[in-house]
């Protein structure tokens, strides 16, 4: 049977699970029933999808060890997979909506995965408005990030609504013997000027020099950021890609800044709204994939970035120029290394953060950041799973101590999505937030464009 010993980063994940804070990753699907099918056809597909068990990497891995405690996890193969178990079926009063769709998803997402089996869960949910299904997939962080997991996403749906190949989720993944590394990859160790700059850069971190330079002591303590509980919230919202793309372009800005300088337009003005805005502007920790052209391997190849959200700025114009000179100087920072160094000099950024998690003073003490905000870029063409097309995809993140909220966009299609997730203890109102993008959209667009067009809104809560 085939093994797999997790990295020092994927292992990092797995020992960060706890009750209140479990480290797995998700996604919404919403797909549209074929025409000239009924509402059997989404217990047709459940029944189909368990008694598949052809597995690929990583499906029918688990740990051999069922625990978070443990210095180097090790995976071992199974093909004794409890279908039913895995996938599950579940259904919505009908109509449902988006707002009961997100508060069955916030309840699945709310309970942690059983180490004892491979760690991944399928949800499919019928009984959603418009002759739509959704599917909701859970897997833990050990074993993808955002770039992997949307990899094994497109590489189990068809760009055809008649393939006559199509698999079920696991069977469609990557080849089992891509799950090591190439024998043959050689270590490439860093020069002396590598290893200067690389010290240079992080006593920069540190000792917090340089002019728009975010540290891990930048952060305010806000209600963000104190201690979470095991329930969740979330939310949901989308826009046409094109006029996001259309407002970064006239603002003279990237589409991550755009979404970062929404993100922190909305946590503004709902600090506001509660009382609770800081004097200092909150900051943001930012996933920056490492994943080379072509790279198929299956694993976390992330570094974290700091930046500002330009909270403390009630000028929109002011703001995203803010955020844009903090996201550069950081990407600057980041850059200036050789790709070799970048995981690590992330990982030394979020070195205070991961400490205070260890040491539970995770939401007791000032925090490292205020809020995880990534973007994952998906395809932009129109997917099928076994004929029905996949409208809209969400992402489903982590909350954690000291970070009660977690925003994550994906395009797919043309389209922009927002996932919102958060405590549901720790941000009462939370779907405010979901409307208020919407709002920050039309303004942005106003203020760069000068004219404001029909928008694409979904929520949940």
């Amino acid at each position: 049977m085939a093994k797999r010993k997790l990295s020092m980063l994927d292992s990092s994940f797995l020992q960060l699970e706890a009750a209140a804070m479990p480290m797995h990753i998700a996604g919404l699907s919403i797909f549209t029933i074929p025409e000239g099918k009924g509402q059997e056809f989404v217990g047709e597909l459940v029944e189909k999808f368990r008694a598949c068990k052809v597995f690929r990497n990583p499906w029918n891995y688990y740990l051999k060890r069922p625990s978070r405690f443990q210095f180097q996890p090790e995976l071992k193969e199974t093909f004794d997979v409890d279908m039913e178990y895995h996938v599950r079926h579940l259904a919505l009063p009908r109509p449902g909506g988006e707002r009961e769709l997100g508060q069955i998803v916030a309840r699945v997402h709310s309970q942690p995965l059983d180490f004892r089996r491979p760690l991944w869960e399928v949800h499919f949910i019928e009984g959603l408005e418009n002759n739509r299904f959704a599917v909701y997939m859970k897997m833990h962080h050990c074993l993808v990030d955002g770039v992997s997991g949307m990899r094994l996403l497109v590489g189990s749906l068809s760009d055809r609504a008649d393939d006559p190949m199509q698999l079920p989720f696991w069977a469609a993944g990557s080849d089992n013997k891509k799950i090591t590394p190439p024998q043959n990859k050689k270590l490439q160790l860093p020069t002396v000027r590598d290893t200067v700059n690389f010290a240079k850069e992080i006593s920069r971190v540190w000792l917090g020099r340089g002019e728009d330079l975010v540290t891990p002591r930048s952060a305010p303590k806000t209600v963000l950021n104190g201690r979470i509980y095991n329930q969740r919230r979330f939310a949901t919202h989308v826009e046409e890609l094109p006029r996001i793309k259309a407002i970064a372009e006239a603002a003279g800005c990237s589409l991550n800044d755009l979404v970062l300088a929404l993100s922190g337009t909305v946590l503004r003005e709902y600090l506001l709204s509660h009382d609770a805005l800081p004097r200092e502007s909150l900051t943001v920790s930012i996933p920056v994939s490492l994943h080379q052209p072509g790279d198929t391997e299956l694993k976390n190849n992330i570094a974290q970035i700091l930046a500002s959200l330009g909270t403390n700025i009630a000028d929109d114009k002011t703001r995203l120029e803010a955020i844009s000179r903090s996201t550069q100087s950081a990407k600057d920072q980041l850059q200036k290394l050789p790709h070799s160094l970048r995981g690590v000099f992330g990982s030394l950024v979020m070195a205070p953060y991961f400490a205070t998690v260890f040491s539970g003073l995770a939401g007791r003490v000032k925090p490292s950041f205020n809020i995880i905000v990534s973007n994952v870029p998906g395809p932009q063409k129109p997917l099928y799973l076994f004929g029905a097309k996949m409208e809209h995809f969400y992402p489903v993140s982590i909350p954690t101590h000291g970070s009660a909220m977690n925003l994550t966009c994906f395009s797919y299609d043309n389209k922009l999505h927002f996932g919102l997730t958060a405590c549901r203890d720790s941000l009462p109102q939370m779907q405010r937030m979901a409307v208020a993008l919407g709002e920050a959209v039309d303004r942005y667009e106003e203020l760069f464009v000068g004219k404001t067009k029909p928008r694409l809104v979904s929520e949940a809560s």
